[in-house]
């Protein structure tokens, strides 16, 4: 076998294969030690998993092989191992502020995560990393100008056959390991699979493994059937039985009881108001499918219904099929009774592209940052979510019928600071009404150190070098607490039914641990439902996908398919196998059970409540002023399609530098976020 070996390739080939094969062995062992932050968890995991180690090892090795096809092989090889590096660096780092792995989807969102570095990383960390792409790149350019080539010929056909044989073989290897159950193709536990199946193996099934896979049960008969037996209106629920009040989901960032965590006592109960509403109103543990990051997919669940194991790992659908599609919800299936609907988010519209999303969702209104008012900063530069209250009652007050309002908020977001020593931050800010700049709104981002103000909640129990961020994050989630209590006042105040429901996304990512809390589980956090309509009080744990489905069965609503299942097999055997056959074929399959075409068009989204509005252009002196309604902070005046400075003075003025007004320009006025997206324009205005 050797000696045919010999023949087949040179002894420069046979080299540079060994040596791309030690390589591919040290680059995977580095990854586990990044991936498990110790060398000795890695060691374990190659003793222990030869196997899984190996096959990682061979996906690396695939990716040097290419090397073989050029004679630039040293170059070759310095960028893949350049690539596998980064990858593995990002993991550690994803890893020390969240529980969730870095995976393919990661990459779909460095849009959004690039404007929000300053958040997690200091001045000094981004010029560092700054100054490393750039000596990274530079040493790239040397290496491809210097770099030595192979100088033999290069048998491109016999090592491109080679090379499909090696990817061939990985197939294989996969398939055999996923019917063995060595390997897994979908991950309950992103971050346990990561450990189990290595991050190679884990990081490539997301880049490949996305959507929803054609389940072996699915048929137009079979969703013929599912439709006939199961999704079908019991007699006990008529129209004139069903109860409409305005329905108000609050989906709260990073909020969890921090009284589960175990030995842990405060100075002050953190959440007197959450407390006492779970003695008196339904409520429970809600399962939410990620810890420390990925609000958009527990929203995803909750205004859905579906279930996210059924999608690939670590996918976003906000960032896949939603992008395209339209998708049974909670805000479509409200809207079959006449319902408006609004979102509500006190963070940038454009996030998870929740602008476009929430069109392919139902919703008729979005309000993000850009549409409010008074916005306060807490210490880390989010929006306090105190402003909420605002704007809930402005979405309900716009409309005759009744509202759906979901809101999603953000004061508990971290990173959160590490040390009260590196330097003290006021309690809080205020964005004023000079136009501020984006590092202006995020002065208070500082992200190494919080002083607590003197009434705030102190712990104890807690080990000094977790102090910080934990209090900080108590005092957050404290005020969050009063945010609810007056939410509630201002409702008692209302002449109308309303069903008020409050649930945390998911846990923050302060390294919390199942052992660290009394109920064991990581992916749970709590929900509670507020009503002043006398509705029993259920208390029950659920999971995320199926929160509306049990609010909708309390007012005898059954409308959307997904719905109708959630409520009549809950308790089946086939309750997971028909949801998933239901995803599949709204999302990705025949649509059979819609008669092949989905009823759900793309709603015209208007961002914001009130419309913003031009009326006028005053001149006083030197200065031009733009009059109108509904300004905020974000407003820029456009001037014939181009932006021209603008200054925010209240919500009926902006200022503008040009004093070049004539005849026929037309103005108009953009909310332009931190982003630099427009997320919309008023009706232009035509000066005469």
């Amino acid at each position: 076998m050797l000696q045919k070996l010999k023949n087949l390739f040179s002894k420069e080939e046979l080299k540079n294969l060994c040596q791309f094969i030690y390589l591919s062995l040290a680059i995977n062992l580095f990854i586990e030690i990044l991936n498990r932050s110790s060398l000795l968890e890695a060691l374990k995991h190659v003793v222990t998993n030869p196997l899984v180690f190996l096959y990682n090892t061979l996906i690396v090795l695939l990716t040097f092989s290419v090397a073989f096809l050029v004679k630039r092989r040293f170059f070759v090889s310095t960028i893949v191992s350049i690539i596998w590096l980064g990858f593995a660096i990002t993991n550690a780092v994803l890893l020390s502020f969240r529980v969730t792995p870095f995976t393919a989807v990661d990459l779909s969102l460095m849009d959004e995560a690039i404007p929000m570095i300053h958040v997690y990383l200091t001045k000094w960390q981004i010029v560092l990393i700054i100054i490393a792409a750039i000596v990274v790149i530079t040493l790239i350019v040397l290496l491809f100008i210097f770099a030595p080539k192979y100088k033999q010929r290069v048998a491109r056909i016999r090592n491109a056959v080679c090379i499909v044989l090696l990817f061939g073989s990985i197939l294989l290897l996969t398939s055999l390991g996923i019917s063995t159950n060595a390997l897994a193709k979908n991950f309950g536990n992103l971050a346990d699979a990561y450990k189990d199946y290595g991050f190679v193996y884990c990081f490539t099934n997301s880049l490949v493994n996305t959507g929803i896979d054609k389940p072996k049960s699915y048929s137009e008969e079979k969703m013929v059937e599912l439709a006939e037996d199961t999704l079908t209106t019991p007699p006990e629920i008529k129209e004139d039985k069903k109860k409409t009040p305005n329905i108000i989901m609050i989906q709260l960032e990073s909020l969890y009881d921090v009284t589960l965590m175990k030995d842990y006592t405060y100075s002050e109960d953190p959440l007197p108001n959450y407390h006492a509403l779970q003695k008196e109103f339904s409520h429970g543990f809600l399962n939410v499918p990620s810890v420390g990051a990925g609000t958009a997919n527990t929203e995803f669940e909750v205004l859905t219904g579906m279930d996210l194991d059924f999608f690939g790992p670590g996918e976003y659908p906000y960032k896949t099929i939603l992008k395209e599609k339209t998708s049974e919800s909670m805000a479509y299936n409200l809207k079959e009774l006449n319902y408006s609907t609004h979102a509500i988010h006190n963070n940038d519209g454009t996030f998870y592209g929740r602008n476009q999303v929430f069109s392919n969702l139902g919703f008729d209104t979005f309000t993000s940052l850009e549409y409010m008012h008074n916005v306060e900063l807490n210490p880390m530069g989010w929006a306090k979510d105190h402003v909420l209250i605002e704007e809930i009652l402005k979405a309900l007050k716009s409309t005759k019928e009744q509202d759906f309002v979901y809101t999603i908020s953000v004061q508990g977001h971290g990173k959160y600071p590490g040390s009260e020593d590196d330097f003290s931050v006021p309690d809080s800010a205020t964005l004023s009404s000079s136009n501020p700049s984006e590092e202006e709104q995020r002065q208070y981002t500082l992200t190494e150190g919080y002083t607590p103000a003197v009434d705030a909640i102190t712990v104890d129990g807690i080990a000094e070098e977790d102090r910080c961020a934990f209090e900080y994050y108590v005092n957050q989630i404290h005020e969050m607490d009063a945010f609810i209590g007056d939410l509630i006042n201002e409702f008692k105040k209302l002449d109308e039914d309303v069903v008020l429901v409050f649930y945390g996304d998911h846990l923050p990512s302060l390294g919390i641990e199942a052992s660290d809390l009394e109920n064991d589980n990581i992916y749970q956090t709590s929900y509670v439902i507020w009503d002043n309509m006398n509705l029993p009080k259920i208390d029950m744990d659920m999971e995320a996908y199926q929160i509306t489905a049990s609010i909708l069965k309390r007012l005898n609503i059954d409308n959307g398919y997904l719905t109708k299942l959630h409520q009549n097999s809950l308790n089946t055997a086939n309750y997971l196998e028909e949801l998933e056959l239901l995803q599949y074929d709204m999302l990705y399959g025949d649509q059979t059970i819609y008669g092949g075409t989905s009823p759900y068009i793309a709603t015209n989204l208007q961002m914001g409540v009130d419309k913003i509005k031009v009326n006028g252009i005053l001149t006083s002196g030197d200065n031009i002023y733009i009059q109108g309604e509904n300004f905020t902070e974000y407003s820029k005046v456009f001037l014939n399609d181009t932006e021209i400075e603008t200054t925010y003075v209240d919500e009926k003025n902006l200022s503008i530098s040009t004093t070049m007004l004539n005849a026929g320009d037309e103005i108009k006025v953009g909310q332009k976020g931190d982003d630099k997206v427009i997320l919309s324009y008023s009706e232009p205005y035509l000066i005469k």
